[in-house]
């Protein structure tokens, strides 16, 4: 099983080209690119010439590139597939082809994708179906370029569409699309869906890639602490992956709101992951 980590965390703090150079000096195996500006964002990379020199920087630090992590919920308002707005879900829909593009010119064989929020005036039904209807025009983009594509959810603070594992299973099955998987977020699953041995076990085949960041499990969400300063059992979450024979990559994800020493965070959670997962038997 890889370790990697997310340039979200460095977001506040570095050019992309540093952040992807902290993290391969780190000792990470994988990248997962934080896909908005001021980093990695399709109209601020808009030609293959730049997009080529990412992916030779990427190899350059001994790395792979996992995942294009699409920006979404609360902190994307007009990224929203639930937007009563016509021209908002359509604007959407543009933006995930474009990071499509982009995942495919850096050589991202994985992206993300999210429900966003709901309006007033919109029913949870109408808000599934333009959701439905979104995410299966964006299936079939991502299945001509090759690209798998898994469902993110969200806190109930963020959205009431795809909030549960359940939500997202539902919505893999009804788009019927064999690229389409889903994703576990522990800091989101801590809350909506506690029992992270039972959610893994429930996704089983269908889980293609995991994000790890750590919370208390209550409140607002939206908290993404280095794993081993919140309340989910690392070494039990590891051991159910193992059990459903995962063996895809596990990414870290941190952030805050507020200012961090964000080298700090990304040696801490390196390290911790690495001990558990050894401990977990998951890797050598």
């Amino acid at each position: 099983m890889k370790l990697g980590f997310c340039t979200m965390g460095y977001l506040d703090y570095t050019t992309l080209e540093e952040a992807v150079r902290r993290i391969g000096r780190a000792g990470y195996e994988a990248i997962d690119f934080w896909a908005y500006s001021p980093h990695l964002g399709p109209d601020l990379y808009p030609g293959k010439k730049e997009r080529q020199a990412v992916r030779q920087l990427v190899e350059q630090c001994g790395l792979t590139t996992v995942a294009l992590s699409i920006n979404g919920g609360g902190l994307a308002l007009h990224h929203n597939f639930s937007h009563s707005a016509t021209y908002v879900r359509n604007f959407t829909v543009r933006h995930y082809f474009d990071c499509i593009a982009l995942a495919r010119d850096i050589g991202c064989p994985m992206t993300n994708m999210i429900s966003g929020h709901m309006v007033y005036g919109t029913s949870r039904e109408q808000a599934w179906e333009w959701n439905r209807t979104c995410m299966t025009a964006v299936m079939r983009r991502a299945k001509e370029e090759g690209l798998t594509v898994v469902l993110h959810t969200l806190t109930p603070s963020e959205s009431r569409v795809i909030v549960t594992l359940d939500d997202a299973l539902q919505m893999m099955r009804e788009i019927g699309e064999p690229n389409l998987k889903v994703m576990i977020d522990t800091a989101d699953q801590n809350i909506t869906d506690p029992n992270l041995s039972d959610a893994v076990r429930k996704a089983g085949k269908n889980l293609a890639y995991v994000h790890t960041n750590d919370n208390s499990g209550i409140g607002q969400g939206d908290v993404h602490l280095p794993p081993g300063r919140g309340s989910i059992d690392w070494r039990m979450f590891f051991r159910a992956l193992k059990e459903i024979g995962y063996d895809g990559t596990v990414t870290a994800q941190v952030h805050a709101g507020h200012p961090v020493d964000m080298d700090s965070w990304l040696y801490e959670t390196r390290d911790y992951l690495d001990r558990v997962m050894r401990e977990a038997g998951v890797r050598p």
